[in-house]
C-alpha cells in the first residue's frame, strides 16, 4: 500500500447557498439552511484520497477550538490519519464561509482573522524520516501565502521530499491581488516548483499569472522540465497535461453543477491514485476530472466519491471518455 503525506490548511467550510426565487414574480423565495463541513484545500484533497482507499497522513496545525475539534473528528470517521496533525490551543482553526451563487460559483470568507492556525508549522514538529520514506507528499499554495513558518517549512519539506526521490505535486491555489502577485509570494511559490514532480493549476486564475506574458498555455509549457510535468484543470473545458513526453487534453465531463467549492483540490486526488496505480497520463486526467465532475454535483468538497462511486460514475459516461 501506498504511503501519502499531505501538508497543508484545514479548515472548516459554512457553506451559505444564495436565496432563490420559487417564481417569475419574485414572492416566493427559497432559503437554504448553511452546512458546515470539514475544508482546507489540502485537507480536502486529503480526505478524497482516503475516500479512493488510499492510505494518507496529514500534517498541518488546527487550534484546540470548536472548529478544530470538528477538523480532528472529520479526519478520522474519513480514515486520513491524525498522527502528526498539530493542535495548537494558542491559535484559531479557520472557519471559511462559502457564499455560492445560482451557478454554483463561490465567494469566500474566512474568520477568525488573528491567529489562524493554518499559517504555523513548527520545524521540530514536522516528521521528516516519515516523509522521505513517503510514497508521495502533496501541499497547496494556500499555505505559502502569507510570510510565515508554514511558508517556510512547505518549501523545506518539499526539498527534502525531492532530495529523497519521493514524488511531489504541488497545487497553486495562487492568490492574484489586482492581477498581479507579491513578488515575495511569487519567490516562495517559484521555490516551491523547484522540487515539484507534478504542478497542478488552473489556465487563466493561475498558470496566467506565472510568466512575462499573459498565455496561461506558454507559462505552463516553460515550467516543464525532464523531472515535471505540469497539469492544468480548465473547469468545465477539461484538462491538459504538459510534459517532455508531449501533450495531452481530455475534456470534462457533462454534469449539472451544484457546488464548485473544492473542485481542484479533490481533483488532485483522482490524479494522484492514477500515478500511484501507474496508469497513463491520459487516464490520470481523465480520474481527476472524474472525481471533479461527480463531486460539483454535490454540496462540498467532503462530497467526493470513494472507488465504487468512482467507477459507477465512469461507467455512466464512459461514451464521454
Amino acid at each position: 500500500m501506498h504511503n501519502i503525506y499531505v501538508i497543508g490548511d484545514a479548515n472548516v467550510d459554512i457553506i451559505v447557498p444564495y436565496p432563490r426565487f420559487l417564481n417569475e414574480e419574485r414572492t416566493l423565495v427559497d432559503y437554504p439552511n448553511p452546512q458546515l463541513v470539514g475544508g482546507g484545500t489540502s485537507a480536502n484533497t486529503a480526505v478524497a484520497l482516503a475516500k479512493l482507499g488510499l492510505p494518507v497522513s496529514f500534517l498541518g496545525t488546527i487550534g484546540e477550538d470548536q472548529y478544530g475539534k470538528y477538523i480532528q473528528k472529520d479526519f478520522e470517521e474519513q480514515g486520513v490519519d491524525t498522527t502528526d496533525l498539530i493542535v495548537d490551543p494558542n491559535l484559531n482553526t479557520v472557519g471559511v464561509f462559502a457564499f455560492i451563487d445560482e451557478n454554483g460559483e463561490r465567494y469566500l470568507w474566512g474568520w477568525p482573522r488573528v491567529d489562524q492556525a493554518f499559517k504555523v508549522l513548527e520545524r521540530d514538529k514536522v516528521p521528516f524520516e516519515k516523509i522521505e520514506a513517503a510514497d508521495w507528499v502533496h501541499s497547496s499554495g494556500m499555505s505559502l501565502v502569507y510570510d510565515t513558518s508554514a511558508r517556510a517549512e512547505i518549501i523545506e519539506i518539499f526539498k527534502k521530499a525531492y532530495e529523497a526521490g519521493v514524488p511531489t505535486s504541488f497545487d497553486l491555489n495562487l492568490r492574484v491581488d489586482n492581477g498581479a502577485l507579491d513578488p515575495e509570494y511569487e519567490k516562495a511559490v517559484r521555490e516551491v516548483i523547484r522540487y515539484t514532480t507534478y504542478l497542478l493549476g488552473s489556465g487563466n486564475d493561475e498558470f496566467k499569472y506565472l510568466g512575462e506574458g499573459r498565455d496561461w498555455r506558454e507559462n505552463a509549457k516553460a515550467l516543464v522540465t525532464d523531472a515535471r510535468c505540469v497539469i492544468v484543470r480548465n473547469g468545465k473545458e477539461g484538462s491538459y497535461s504538459f510534459s517532455c513526453e508531449g501533450e495531452e487534453y481530455v475534456p470534462a465531463f457533462t454534469v449539472k453543477v451544484e457546488d464548485t467549492v473544492g473542485a481542484g483540490d479533490v481533483y488532485n486526488a483522482g490524479f494522484i491514485s492514477g500515478r500511484l496505480a501507474g496508469k497513463s497520463m491520459r487516464d490520470c486526467l481523465v480520474l481527476g476530472n472524474a472525481v471533479s465532475g461527480y463531486t460539483v454535483m454535490r454540496k462540498g468538497a467532503r462530497n467526493s466519491p470513494d472507488t465504487e462511486e468512482l467507477e459507477a460514475f465512469l461507467r455512466e459516461h464512459q461514451t464521454e471518455r
